[in-house]
């Protein structure tokens, strides 16, 4: 695993835990919920991209 692949997990997990903190408060964290959301996806599908053998 590179550096950069184990940089863009780390960024995952990160998200990944923000996104349970904002979720028992949905109403009030709501932009900060959807924000985070698609930052989330945007690693999930670079970290897919990059891990894939070539």
């Amino acid at each position: 695993m590179t550096d950069e692949i184990k940089a863009i997990k780390k960024e995952i997990e990160e998200l990944r835990e923000s996104i349970n903190r904002y979720i028992e408060y949905p109403d009030i964290f709501e932009k900060e919920l959807l924000k985070t959301s698609r930052q989330l996806d945007k690693y999930t599908n670079e970290y897919m991209r990059k891990s894939m053998p070539s």
